[in-house]
């Protein structure tokens, strides 16, 4: 659920070596995509055993692809045919958080770096995996349990920095998205509290790596109809790009009867959220190592 690798830094270094500006809309299509795939690859329906491959290869990939045939339909003239486009050349990636060790049952027990943070925006999070079967690529803010956040019994937890847009209607969230973002901790908790349909528990006092905030349980309703929402998506909240709202959800849900623990705290000034969210039929042990996880976070 961004909490985000910036899309622009991913477009920046795969693909703007040798060219410094693109079209706005191409731009923003490029950008669009890169952070669905990524909530798509690493909280929807996958099954890849190699998580950190997977998602780090894939969020360069997908960059690429989606420029070389998005951008190409987008210029001006273009008619999706034609001669074939020149080949982008390669660009030398910007260093990432060190690769840590994987075992066949998921990342090694032990410290992990779950949010390599953004400068300016959010601190990086480090925390302790405690039990196999924690799947994450290290720094973009996701551990997935057996690589399954699906129901009826996956479990998976997603970080998020920085101001958040949070719909007035999960399903409907096309038109109840707000003007201005919620900017601190009682804000976000009052928007998220009186989301339709959401079902929020009383938000409760928490404090996460030495920092307060406060927790409250959403709900995704039972008989949920995905389908039947702004284009299939059950969507909580979108992040500021630029001083605007993103034009999709950044956190959209896995199913009907997901349950979030959202713990919002205020880091420094800065909003840092960390949804953990499970089913009525996730093992609790499951659900209990989740929030060993969180519980063990420290903030660099």
């Amino acid at each position: 659920m961004n909490t985000r690798r910036d899309p622009d830094r991913l477009i920046r270094d795969f693909l703007m070596e040798g060219q410094t500006e693109l079209a706005d809309p191409v731009y923003d299509a490029v950008r669009d995509r890169i952070e669905r795939t990524r909530q798509r690859a690493v909280i929807g329906p996958w099954r890849e055993p190699d998580m950190n491959r997977f998602v780090t290869a894939g969020l360069a990939a997908a960059a690429v692809l989606v420029v070389v045939v998005v951008g190409y339909q987008l210029l001006p003239g273009s008619t999706g045919g034609g001669a074939t486009p020149t080949a982008t050349p390669t660009a030398t990636p910007e260093p990432t958080a060190t690769p840590q060790p994987t075992t066949a049952g998921g990342n090694a027990e032990g410290p992990f770096i779950v949010w390599e943070g953004e400068t300016g925006v959010s601190a990086p999070i480090t925390v302790t995996i405690a039990a196999p079967g924690w799947y994450g690529a290290p720094g973009v803010g996701i551990l997935v349990k057996n690589n399954d956040a699906d129901p009826p019994d996956g479990a998976g937890m997603i970080v998020f920095g920085g101001d958040l847009y949070v719909y007035g209607d999960p399903c409907q969230w096309s038109s109840t998205t707000p003007e201005t973002p919620a900017t601190t901790v009682d804000e976000l908790v009052a928007a998220l509290g009186s989301q339709a349909s959401r079902d929020a528990s009383a938000p409760v006092d928490v404090t996460v790596g030495g920092y307060a905030g406060k927790s409250i349980t959403l709900h995704v309703p039972d008989d949920a109809v995905f389908s039947q929402c702004d284009q299939g998506y059950f969507g909580s909240w979108t992040v500021s790009i630029d001083g605007a709202p993103g034009r999709d959800p950044y956190r959209y849900h896995q199913g009907p009867g997901q349950i979030d623990e959202v713990r919002i705290l205020d880091v420094d000034g800065v909003l840092t959220v960390i949804d953990t969210a499970y089913y009525v039929g996730t093992p609790v042990e499951h659900v209990e190592e989740m929030r060993a996880i969180v519980e063990s976070a420290t903030f660099e």
